[in-house]
């Protein structure tokens, strides 16, 4: 099969997958999005070869990955590797935990070889690998990241899965009140049944007998 034929079929599998997905290189550059990541974030601009974090605030794209950063206990690049007050490093006054990003300023570089031998980089790999929800818009998105590493060109490639879990968790607590609801009309039926029962020996009008009649109206609006 013709190279070009193999290209259009894989960007075609690509387009319809159903989930959003998005490359990004070790630089933080988006190089890749198929059509799913598109309309779930409502993106009506090119993002190919922009840099993550050169993106407004409010880009959707942006605010779900540094969300999905929140989490991160640390340490961090600078942290680890008790970078100088005045190294001039973006990542130091940020909560950006992906420290490649950061590496042509940081002191990562004079501790290890590469990279993917630093602790650092498995650390924030083994935090970001872990699934998160964030919220973008009136939306809740599972964000997921994988990576791909090049060993000989010390280089990795994030992919990152978004996933539109929304109708999940509407379904999950539409189940949630169906149980609880199941849970507490038992006992109030109960309730009402032996206020019925004990009503029959108890004289008209009387203290207990209206306080029987206060149960039973609680009862029936909870129910």
């Amino acid at each position: 099969m013709p190279l070009k034929e193999s290209k259009k079929e894989l960007k075609a599998v690509f387009d319809n997958i159903s989930d959003g997905v998005m490359f990004l290189d070790n630089d933080g550059t988006i190089k890749l999005y198929n059509r799913a990541f598109k309309d779930m974030l409502s993106i009506d601009e090119d993002l190919t070869g922009k840099e993550i974090y050169s993106l407004s605030p409010d880009n959707p794209v942006r605010k779900g990955i540094l969300w999905s950063e929140k989490g991160f206990k640390g340490p961090y690049c600078w942290e680890r590797h008790k970078c100088a007050d005045d190294l001039q490093c973006r990542g130091k006054s940020t909560d950006f935990c992906r420290c490649w990003l950061f590496r042509k300023c940081s002191a990562a570089g004079s501790s290890f070889a590469t990279c993917l031998e630093c602790p650092q980089y498995k650390n924030v790999k083994h935090f970001l690998e872990k699934s998160k929800e964030v919220e973008i818009g009136d939306k809740i998105i599972s964000v997921l990241s994988s990576f791909v590493e090049f060993d000989k060109k010390d280089e990795m490639w994030e992919v990152i899965v978004f996933r539109d879990v929304t109708s999940d968790k509407l379904d999950a607590v539409v189940k949630l009140a169906n149980a609880a609801a199941h849970e507490l009309r038992q006992p109030l039926q109960i309730i009402t049944s032996s206020v019925d029962l004990a009503k029959g020996k108890i004289p008209e009008n009387s203290e207990v007998s209206n306080l029987f009649k206060v149960i039973k109206e609680g009862c029936f609006r909870l129910n």
